[in-house]
């Protein structure tokens, strides 16, 4: 294949018609294609159907970076995320920024997917434009705490080769990890009919999708049982938990 590179955010319809041309490096269609063929799935339907949709509409935006421990992907994540926070409202009503890595030249450990993912979260806040909001905590450990960047709170979902049960949050080929802007959930708050409606539908399909039940950590924003920085990249097991958030309190 070519080796067709750019900076900017790709859309699915640039995806396709790049692999089309054969004009897409083999690491980044193996990738694209891996998450398309997930969350197209109609044998085995995905439990997320906001995902499901989003990746039929057109609505996501991917970027593609090199290894997680490689400072010019982590400088380009930034200049990304960036760029997909200035006009994510203009792209449709569920959308989401898909980031995924390259396949690491061996298999790596748990541990170090785990590593990268915080790792990668604190060096975004290093590189933070924007203060942190006035309206979101800046400890871990308040239930309205919620990750921030560039001035907007957001949820993040981590997918590694680690998993082996929890099938919803596997993938083969590396570190994948995908930004919601809490401004998509609008209405959606686990308090109104329709976000109660669209858990309880998620959760059902997600009992038929992994074959290992909800991790306890699972939960609905602001519950103070729950911490939403816990549900970024759950452990494989149920019996698992972190104690304690891996960011530190932003100042």
């Amino acid at each position: 294949m070519g080796t067709l590179d750019t900076d900017e955010l790709w859309t699915k319809s640039e995806l396709e018609d790049a692999i089309e041309r054969d004009a897409l490096a083999d690491w980044k269609a193996l990738r694209y294609e891996t998450f398309h063929d997930t969350m197209t799935d109609e044998n085995t339907p995905y439990p997320c159907y906001f995902a499901v949709e989003a990746e039929r509409n057109g609505y996501f935006r991917y970027t593609f970076l090199g290894s997680p421990d490689d400072p010019n992907a982590r400088s380009r994540l930034t200049d990304a995320l960036v760029a997909y926070l200035g006009n994510y409202r203009t792209i449709g009503d569920i959308t989401s920024l898909v980031i995924l890595f390259e396949p690491p030249a061996r298999e790596q450990s748990t541990e170090t997917y785990k590593r990268q993912f915080w790792e990668l979260l604190e060096d975004l806040w290093n590189r933070d434009p924007e203060p942190w909001p006035e309206t979101v905590p800046t400890d871990p450990d308040h239930p309205m705490w919620r990750y921030c960047f560039a001035g907007e709170p957001m949820f993040l979902v981590a997918r590694a080769p680690f998993y082996e049960a929890r099938h919803s949050r596997y993938t083969p080929h590396g570190l994948e990890i995908t930004i919601q802007p809490a401004g998509v959930f609008e209405g959606l708050s686990g308090m109104s009919d329709k976000g109660q409606r669209a858990r309880s539908t998620i959760r059902d399909r997600l009992a038929n999708y992994d074959e290992i039940q909800r991790h306890p950590d699972v939960g609905d924003y602001s519950d103070p049982r729950r911490h939403e920085w816990k549900q970024y990249l759950l452990p494989e097991t149920n019996e698992e938990s972190v104690a304690r958030c891996p960011l530190p309190e932003r100042s």
